[in-house]
């Protein structure tokens, strides 16, 4: 079970913290491990912030920018699933109404904006 345990406050990310993460990665994306230049990569939590990850060195590391796309992606997801099983575990649930104009709405927006019941 994913456990949601609070986003972690980001901290600065100086050129010196930058430069020592560089070498001990040796320029390598951490997930493809292709050569990195350049604009071509960005700094990344391994463990997001939003699931709890410190902003510490050791939970840095380089990716490139396809790559840290794709975990972003996923770091989505699993935050939304963790908020979606602590609601579910204190009671909350999420609003049952209807969207507006929804296949489940009382009312149907037509093609010129007019609104008329269905």
């Amino acid at each position: 079970m994913i456990e949601d345990v609070g986003t972690t406050k980001r901290g600065n990310l100086s050129a010196k913290r930058k430069l020592a993460i560089w070498e001990r990665e040796n320029g390598k994306c951490m997930l493809c491990g292709i050569k990195l230049m350049t604009g071509q990569f960005i700094f990344e939590h391994v463990r997001a912030l939003e699931l709890g990850g410190t902003d510490t060195d050791d939970n840095i590391r380089l990716t490139c920018k396809p790559c840290a796309k794709e975990k972003t992606k996923k770091d989505h997801q699993m935050t939304a699933k963790a908020k979606r099983q602590k609601a579910k575990h204190l009671g909350i649930r999420g609003s049952k109404s209807p969207l507006p104009y929804g296949k489940t709405s009382k009312w149907k927006k037509k093609l010129d904006g007019s609104i008329v019941p269905r």
